[in-house]
């Protein structure tokens, strides 16, 4: 699962890296966010050509008769997005990257949950999947697919977002086809390499809180 995450990267920096269209049109995207929560308005990556939009986190199928279905829809599972009716239309048409500097997880005994900001070991940011729905009333919403846990993740959580390298980013976001099912194949628990983590701030585990202090490594930690 993934419930919160971070996203604080220069805008033009973000535009370079997942080369989209010129970076002045950046300018209204709502960063940086160092607690990104469901229901949010965050920026994700689409096609054609390749551009950044603004969406509310929490995906609102096109029938839905009430968004609060998007508080049971942030994530969406890779075995299932070809059966499931609130993900299989934008499966086959409607394919996003999340851009993250990193997400959250929590390890540790209940009661004495320590957060952990998980980020990738080059410092660049996450690409994770995603797909997106635009409902007549409610707007343009996204969800983040989740997989199985690497070896590294599995020690933390039994899931985590789908991360797509660079190799992987244009077969994503390609056009609509027959059979989209191929695509599960790119769903791949990341490489155990890729990920690293390090404690941050019990702060962020309020979603009023904000700032640059959540994504710093906490020190003395005794779990670390």
């Amino acid at each position: 699962m993934c419930a919160r995450y971070n996203l604080h990267s220069d805008q033009n920096a973000l535009a370079a890296f997942f080369e989209t269209s010129p970076s002045e049109t950046l300018v209204t995207l709502p960063l940086p966010n160092f607690n990104v929560a469901p229901t949010q308005q965050v920026p994700v990556v689409v096609e054609g050509p390749r551009r950044f939009e603004v969406m509310r986190w929490g995906l609102v199928p096109f029938w839905a008769k009430d968004r609060r279905i998007g508080r049971r829809t942030i994530n969406a599972r890779a075995e299932t997005l070809v059966d499931k009716p609130a993900f299989r239309a934008a499966f086959r048409a409607r394919r996003c990257l999340v851009p993250a500097d990193g997400f959250y997880e929590w390890t540790g005994p209940r009661g004495k949950r320590q957060p952990l900001n998980v980020h990738r070991a080059d410092e660049h940011p996450l690409a994770l999947a995603g797909l997106w729905e635009s409902h007549a009333e409610y707007g343009s919403t996204f969800t983040i697919v989740t997989t199985a846990p690497n070896a590294y993740m599995a020690a933390f959580h039994h899931r985590m977002p789908a991360i797509l390298e660079r190799n992987d980013w244009d077969a994503w976001l390609s056009a609509e086809d027959e059979d989209p099912a191929w695509r599960t194949s790119l769903l791949r628990p990341a490489a155990d390499h890729v990920l690293t983590s390090h404690p941050v701030s019990p702060a962020v585990n309020s979603v009023a809180n904000n700032g640059p202090h959540l994504v710093e490594p906490l020190v003395d930690n005794p779990l670390f």
